[in-house]
């Protein structure tokens, strides 16, 4: 459950809210399971924050910084997480179905079992995240950066990879059906038993990547 003193000082908004964390700098907030659907956290510092099972559906956190925070089952659904800061969080299992991840740095970020159904993640940054088994059916990562990034297993249905970068990323496994990689990148990636059915690679670069069959791309 989280602290009910954190969570006092977050309701007092965003500049007492970030003050209180410079001012106390030792002080890892506990927001674990609280109740924050709809909230308006913009701009808020949530730093190494403990939010999991965080009820966030809907929240507003464009600008905000979560790096190192940890969101493991957190519901972020429909959540405005527009240039957020999640490098090295912990998001395992969390729900961003829906949610706008435009521009929001994941670099790092642990993304394992998530649920990014339809999720709008264009331009963000996922270089070395981690997506095994993570559910991108219909996501949008339009110009994402996904240079290795590890999406074994992961379900990328209709996935729309236009002009992404896959560079040396770990595809085996993936199912990418009826996906659009048109213009990616994804030389040296390995698609080992990837399943490519129906999905479009008009323009994209495959150099030395390992492709479904085991065999090295010219």
């Amino acid at each position: 459950m989280a602290n009910p003193a954190h969570l006092d000082q977050l309701k007092q908004g965003s500049q007492a809210w970030n003050q209180w964390r410079e001012d106390n700098p030792e002080i890892k907030p506990d927001l674990g399971q609280a109740e924050l659907t709809g909230a308006d956290l913009r701009n808020f510092n949530l730093s190494q924050a403990n939010l999991e099972s965080a009820l966030m559906a809907g929240a507003d956190l464009r600008g905000g910084y979560l790096d190192a925070a940890y969101l493991h089952h957190a519901n972020l659904y429909m959540a405005d997480l527009i240039e957020v800061n999640f490098s090295g969080a912990c998001l395992s299992g969390a729900t961003l179905a829906g949610s706008d991840l435009y521009r929001a740095d994941l670099s790092l970020a642990d993304l394992r079992d998530a649920n990014l159904v339809g999720a709008l993640i264009r331009r963000a940054n996922l270089a070395a995240a981690t997506l095994e088994h993570a559910n991108l059916t219909r996501a949008n990562l339009l110009q994402a950066n996904l240079m290795q990034t590890n999406l074994r297993h992961a379900i990328l249905t209709e996935t729309v990879l236009e002009s992404v970068s896959l560079i040396d990323a770990n595809l085996q496994g993936a199912i990418l059906i009826e996906a659009s990689l048109v213009k990616a990148n994804a030389c040296r990636a390995n698609f080992t038993q990837a399943n490519l059915n129906r999905a479009d690679t008009d323009q994209a670069i495959f150099r030395g990547a390992i492709m479904p069959d085991g065999s090295v791309h010219a």
